[in-house]
């Protein structure tokens, strides 16, 4: 599982000396990494409940010079927590072989979606729909695992007769794309796991074009979430351990089905189009029903 990080071990080693506010901070920090690896001391210090000074005051009880190079120890610790090979280990280690990996797999899925259900989602998602509604052209980016769920979204809503760009590059050919960012268009993000550089970037090209910025993430960090105008929450658990997507599956589908219930009739006008091109020129043909010649 490899070494430990430093930050852990070194507020190990102070632990016992610390004061009752500072091992508060400590036990916030070591289970919450990931958004302690991307806060400002002004929003550590407001999620711990302390002062901006009392946060310097831990980093240098525990012998670091500031805020800063505390801050450095933190990112790495969450840098270890989201390496590939920790992560499907951890992953490995909760599920059972054989007969019983399938029922393991479920339930560990069952206890993600009640986290979903007590999620507050219900006014953001609400927006989130009709933002996309009332516009006809959708940009949406996705990485990795997240790439399938941007197929998903283009399937289904090109069939009712948006414009999709798609956006699954990164690098120098994300910012290809990326900059020719359309005017009067919806923005997708999914941001699932470690979060991107790219993904900040389309959220701000979108705000730029002044489009409306949907993110779906299992991520609470503030300074991603802050980019976009609505943020769906699809919880994973931990960053360190390997997730499916079936919980961003379903926020995806649920946000299609917001759409098309919202607009019913473009909907359902658009797929008998679809429907009457198709069986004009005898399509679908199904294997195995076919008429015997």
């Amino acid at each position: 599982m490899g070494l430990p990080s430093r930050i852990a071990v070194t507020i190990d080693d102070h632990y016992a000396t610390l004061t009752p506010m500072q091992k508060s901070i400590a036990r916030y920090i070591m289970g919450n990494l990931a958004d302690a690896a991307f806060m400002s001391i002004q929003e550590m210090a407001k999620a711990c409940g302390v002062s901006e000074a009392s946060i310097v005051r831990f980093a240098r009880a525990l012998g670091y010079s500031g805020f800063p190079e505390f801050k450095g120890d933190v990112q790495d610790a969450f840098r270890r927590q989201v390496n590939l090979v920790t992560k499907f280990s951890r992953k490995l280690d909760s599920l059972s072989e054989g007969d019983h990996l399938l029922s393991d797999l479920v339930r560990s899925e069952m206890s993600q979606i009640d986290q979903l259900l007590a999620e507050p989602h219900d006014e953001v998602f609400s927006g989130a729909v009709k933002a996309i509604a009332c516009l006809d052209h959708i940009v949406v980016f996705g990485e990795g695992s997240s790439a399938s769920l941007t197929l998903l979204l283009e399937f289904r809503l090109r069939r009712m007769q948006y414009m999709i760009t798609r956006i699954n590059e990164s690098g120098k050919y994300f910012f290809e794309k990326v900059v020719h960012f359309p005017q009067g268009a919806a923005a997708i993000a999914f941001g699932l796991g470690r979060p991107s550089e790219e993904l900040v970037v389309f959220l701000k090209q979108a705000r730029k074009h002044q489009c409306p910025t949907i993110l779906i993430t299992d991520s609470y960090i503030s300074s991603i979430a802050k980019e976009a105008d609505y943020v769906l929450h699809a919880t994973r658990g931990s960053l360190g351990v390997f997730h499916s997507i079936i919980v961003p599956t379903l926020v995806t589908e649920a946000l299609i089905l917001g759409v098309a219930l919202e607009r019913r009739e473009e909907s359902l006008d658009a797929l008998d189009e679809l429907e009457r091109l198709r069986n004009a020129y005898g399509y679908p043909r199904y294997a195995g029903l076919e008429p015997e010649s």
